[in-house]
């Protein structure tokens, strides 16, 4: 080998290290990063027998970076042998690391003796003094000689971790065991695995390199270089761990044995663990579904304990719901829970009650009378272009057809009206607190200089309110008397020139199996007369003229009817027709769906998911391709279709896309979205939930404990030992709970749910979540309850608790219900309910043992499924808060415009996506 040549690229190993960094290589095909890694391997042999130790290490990192990314590629597996081939066998690579870690050894040492050379020290150090005299952390110099600081710096949170991979500044250690690490790591190219089985007391950091695989010692290396050094266990939550658990011992060594580097930031230990991370962000762990080791806490009693030791303990349905909106409502002072939820909804009632001043009311009242009068244009106005419309058509033809801009405007019409209404609630309110106000006056019969005219003021104001909102109630009852005079002419009405039509009408759809139900809770405008004209055979054409039917390329499909249902072969790829709308400077994930005919409750549900940043990721990153099932009913299509489409409204090219495929997949597998009427967004949304993860269900789970609790073992016989990230994403676990009165034995059974259905408050225009939560899960009294322990029938308390919380928490508000009143009609409810945008603590609902996980309870929301109008004639919209802008956006089919976020709550909304993952950017692919 040659001389070895002057340092001259770099003057130390930090700076040098930046050139190592490689470009993201994860769309580059096999055949160019092989190529690449073979030449770089060259040039590196030719800089060491060069002597450029410089070189030779900046091109031996690139290719372990290189390799690293190939041996992460998914088709890695099937391109073993060319591998092998071009870059050599595990034997081979082994002696490149070595001949790396001379150089690197090398050049350590010329570095460190640059440095002494230029800057002579003035104190001699300790080994145990390595960390220098000053860090470096998010831009703050601080002390090393300060504990307290240094305390403060030895946890981070998975949030802050995430963020520092995403910027490839941090290298992360995982000291779990090897086997808990092959079953699943971060999928981060600077992350590896110090098992828990190599690490022991006393040793140096040589001595444990030495024991490190050959990939693992390249990246151990780079600890000094990294801004920051990561360590990780299965669930550690402090600073300072135990002293005899390897993440404990491993951070001894970093910090105490290992002299010849200087770490340019104090070591950190991922608060909670990769049990935590795995929950975060499961898109970037190789194995979302696997679970922690059981720790033998013999200080915690067993997770199945009794959940109510006392029946005091249970909240009662009669405690919440047995009070007028002006009483108080009865408080259980034997139970603390019980006391505590009740003198919420007391607190509650008690500052509604309080007396505003006067100038507040005033400051409420032109708020309003600004935000109102607007409002009020907006609908004179298109209540005047409807009537226009409405009497043209009436005159032109018997049966008024609607067309796409008039459902437009109708569909508009019915939001400005939701609002009018909300107004309505707001206007009231003020009466209350003005009328609140007068009689606080009155007792104290005084009233200061100028508030008598004040007061007349605000009530003249509420009076004008109270008139307009009169007859925006006046003029919906009358368009809606027209539009049912219209539907009912329709019916008997056959146009004679679609009769005497020479063209030849589709086929309707096939007829769906007998024993299909359809449940139609909700229905738009024009559902009715379509399913009468459905049924008598009239108007057909016009139906499937009005709705855009899906287009395939048959072309690429086998012929055989029977085999529409089943996968594509990958020879014969699917051909989308999306009808996309190119747009100009539209953001990601700001494209709208076309309305297909009375598709908007689907259209608001996907735009929804869409919004779910792990959801999108896993899919724009075509993650999910690994975990698809073709076993099951709707043979995978259903996540490749929702993909698909996903990746069309994230790639920040189009106005709009239209939804055919999906459309007509999810038509094959549910009549009731074969058609063109209006369904259900809550129903859509359960059975989709249900599709996509019967069609990711691929993930085993493997029983580790030959005993389970009776909540694990109801998890598993639910998941059949498969699991999908859908699972882990929006399904959660409910305990409920029966305890008879007489013996106080309980039983307990558990559920999965994708979602809550809550129902919401009689007789009340104004109401809380958390009233409909502590409603849904209030104890109730059932009688001749077969207890186990009695042997007879008893009176026993039945209640629901949460005992595993999802990520993901979807929230469905029962607005639609039998009335019995209307001889079982569905109607709605027009409940103005206001919900936390923040902070939504779920911890009073959940059962003893999700308490003791680490599993946040606390929610923030991201998205919601609006609802318009009536049973008669209603709309569907969704309100997403983007990742990426970091503001809320309404979805109103293929219009797509920024919302207000004080607009984000009204009485329309219907389904609530909350989430306590964070609301982490999607990116671009």
């Amino acid at each position: 080998m040659a001389h070895t040549k002057k340092l001259y690229l770099s003057k130390n190993m930090e700076d040098l290290e930046q050139l190592t960094i490689i470009p993201d290589c994860c769309n580059k095909s096999m055949r160019i990063l092989l190529n690449t890694a073979q030449k770089l391997y060259t040039t590196a042999e030719k800089h060491r027998l060069d002597g450029d130790e410089e070189m030779a290490y900046v091109a031996y990192m690139k290719y372990f970076n290189i390799l690293n990314d190939i041996r992460k590629k998914p088709d890695y597996p099937n391109n073993k042998a060319a591998v092998r081939e071009k870059l050599g066998d595990k034997e081979a690579n082994r002696r490149k690391m070595d001949a790396l870690e001379k150089i690197n050894d090398s050049l350590r040492d010329r570095y460190r003796a640059l440095r002494q050379v230029a800057t002579p020290p003035t104190i001699t150090s300790s080994p145990l003094d390595h960390i220098g005299d000053t860090v470096i952390s998010n831009g703050a110099i601080l002390s090393s000689s300060s504990p307290k600081e240094y305390a403060q710096l030895g946890i981070i949170s998975c949030e802050s971790l995430f963020q520092r991979m995403q910027e490839k500044t941090v290298l992360v250690m995982d000291c779990r065991s090897i086997a808990d690490y092959e079953n699943s790591h971060l999928t981060y190219n600077w992350a590896f695995n110090v098992p828990e089985e190599i690490i022991s007391s006393g040793m140096s950091a040589g001595r444990l390199q030495a024991r490190l695989s050959s990939q693992s010692k390249a990246l151990w290396a780079s600890r000094s270089v990294k801004e920051t050094v990561v360590l990780m266990d299965w669930n550690t939550k402090d600073a300072e761990p135990a002293s005899n658990t390897a993440i404990a011992i491993l951070l001894d060594i970093l910090k105490n044995w290992d002299p010849d580097v200087t770490y340019r930031a104090p070591i950190q230990i991922l608060e909670s663990g990769y049990e935590y991370f795995i929950m975060m962000y499961p898109s970037h762990c190789t194995n979302p579904s696997v679970q922690a080791p059981k720790q033998n806490n013999n200080d915690i009693e067993p997770i199945d304990d009794i959940e109510y030791p006392s029946l005091s303990d249970i909240t009662m349905k009669e405690d919440i719901t047995s009070y007028a909106p002006g009483g108080r409502p009865r408080i259980n002072r034997a139970s603390k829970l019980a006391a505590m939820r009740t003198m919420n909804l007391v607190s509650n009632e008690v500052k509604s009650e309080q007396a505003k001043p006067i100038d507040e009311i005033l400051r409420d009242q032109a708020n309003l009378l600004q935000r109102a009068e607007h409002n009020d244009q907006l609908l004179i106005d298109a209540n005047r272009k409807w009537n226009t419309i409405f009497e043209l058509k009436q005159l032109q033809a018997e049966g008024v057809e609607l067309s796409p801009s008039d459902q437009e405007l109708l569909y508009n019409i019915l939001q400005l009206e939701n609002t009018a209404e909300d107004y309505k609630i707001e206007n009231n309110h003020l009466r209350e607190d003005l009328n609140r106000y007068k009689e606080e006056q009155a007792i104290k019969k005084t009233t200061p200089n100028g508030e008598t005219e004040a007061t007349r003021c605000i009530e003249s104001k509420i009076l004008e309110r109270q008139r307009l909102d009169e007859k925006h109630a006046h003029d919906r009852i009358e368009r809606e008397r027209l539009l049912a005079i219209a539907r009912e002419t329709k019916k008997l009405y056959n146009p004679p020139s679609i009769m005497s039509s020479t063209i030849t009408p589709p086929p309707p759809p096939p007829p769906p199996p007998a024993n299909d139900t359809t449940i139609i809770p909700s229905l738009d405008h024009d559902s009715i007369v379509d399913m009468q004209n459905i049924k008598n055979g009239l108007g057909t054409l016009l139906i499937e003229q009005a709705a855009e039917l899906p287009r395939f390329d048959r072309g690429m499909k086998p012929p055989s009817s029977t085999q529409i249902v089943k996968p594509v072969e990958k020879s014969q790829p699917l051909v989308r027709d999306f009808s996309p709308v190119i747009g100009h400077n539209v953001g990601r994930g700001l494209t709208g769906l076309k309305n297909l005919g009375n598709t908007c409750y689907m259209n608001s549900i996907l735009q929804c998911l869409s919004h779910t940043p792990q959801l999108t990721e896993y899919c724009i990153t075509d993650k999910y391709k690994n975990y698809i099932s073709r076993s099951n009913k709707t043979n995978g299509q259903v996540i490749e279709e929702v993909a698909a489409l996903i990746k069309e409204l994230w790639n920040g090219q189009y106005k709009c896309v239209a939804s055919r495929d999906l459309r007509y997949v999810v038509g094959q597998y549910q009549k009731i979205f074969r058609g063109v009427d209006q369904q259900d967004s809550h129903e859509f949304l359960t059975i989709l939930m249900d599709w996509l993860h019967s069609d990711l269900q691929t993930l085993n789970v493997k029983q580790k404990r030959e005993t389970i609790t009776a909540s694990e073992k109801a998890w598993m016989e639910f998941t059949k030992a498969k699991e999908s990230l859908i699972l882990h994403l929006f399904y959660g676990q409910m305990k409920s709970t029966v305890k008879c009165v007489t013996c106080n034995r309980e039983s307990a059974t558990y559920e999965c749910f994708s979602n809550l259905s809550l129902e919401l408050p009689e007789n009340k225009e104004l109401c809380y979540l958390n009233q409909c939560m502590d409603m849904y899960f209030s104890g109730e009294r059932i009688h001749g309850w077969n207890c186990p322990n009695c042997k007879t029938k008893r009176e026993a308390i039945k209640k629901l608790d949460i005992s595993k919380l999802p990520p993901v928490l979807v929230v469905h508000l029962k607005r639609f219900h039998a009335d019995p009143i209307q001889s079982g009609a569905y109607t709605k409810k027009q409940n103005y309910l206001r919900f936390p945008l923040e902070n939504l603590e779920m911890t009073p609902y959940i059962a003893r043992a999700e308490s003791r996980t680490v599993t946040p309870k606390i929610y923030q929301l991201y998205a919601v499924s609006n609802h318009y109008g009536t049973m008669e004639g209603g709309h569907y919209t969704a309100f997403c808060k983007s990742a990426n802008y970091k503001r809320w956006y309404k979805f109103d089919d293929q219009i797509v415009s920024t919302l207000d976020t004080s607009s984000v709550v009204s009485s329309a909304a219907y389904i609530l996506f909350y989430t306590w993952l964070p609301h982490t950017q999607v990116s671009s692919h």
